[in-house]
């Protein structure tokens, strides 16, 4: 008799594996076969949950933000919370976000080829990037337009990411932190206190 299992659960079996195929292996290493291998299905399986390997990715990338969301909020829910110690959760600095982040870059150079996935990213970045402003208008750091102070602290995180990646042993947790501060404390300083 077959095993029944949770529609909700296999789902999320489903994308587990994705999520580690692709944060260790890149894009290449994301395939049906290999994903219905690990959760023990058939690619028809597969298929009934995810109409195609870009909604698959979509999914992988929806939960990847759906867990840098929660633990930002974590951290605003905090008394002493800071814009520094906010944006520091879109750094790779454990394990969980450098996946988080491989897997971001990895959907980042799809969306470049693919409109269908270029059209996700586009609202996601805009979502964050609304966040921040209203993070940093809600705590009074910036006088005026703050979207110049978002696109500027955006832009410095990808690349601290990217650099972080690509080069770990140079790009410490502790130079990641360090260069985060030095930007802060030039294009919003109120944010260090």
């Amino acid at each position: 008799m077959p095993r029944l299992v949770d529609s909700a659960v296999r789902r999320a079996e489903i994308i587990s594996a994705a999520t580690e195929l692709i944060a260790t292996g890149g894009p290449e290493a994301l395939s049906m076969r290999k994903i219905a291998e690990r959760v023990g299905c058939t690619i028809g399986l597969l298929n009934y949950w995810f109409k195609s390997k870009n909604d698959l990715i979509e999914a992988v990338l929806d939960e990847a933000s759906t867990a840098a969301v929660a633990r930002c909020a974590a951290v605003l829910a905090e008394p002493d919370a800071t814009l520094e110690k906010v944006v520091s959760e879109f750094l790779p600095l454990d394990s969980n976000r450098t996946s988080e982040l491989r897997v971001w870059l990895v959907f980042w150079a799809l969306s470049i080829a693919h409109p269908h996935l270029r059209k996700g990213y586009s609202k996601r970045v805009r979502d964050i990037r609304r966040q921040l402003s209203e993070e940093i208008d809600k705590r009074g750091l910036v006088e005026g337009d703050v979207t110049p102070v978002v696109d500027a602290l955006m832009s410095a995180l990808d690349g601290i990411a990217v650099n972080a990646l690509a080069d770990p042993s140079y790009w410490t947790r502790r130079r990641q932190r360090q260069t985060l501060r030095w930007l802060l404390e030039r294009i919003v300083p109120q944010a260090i206190v």
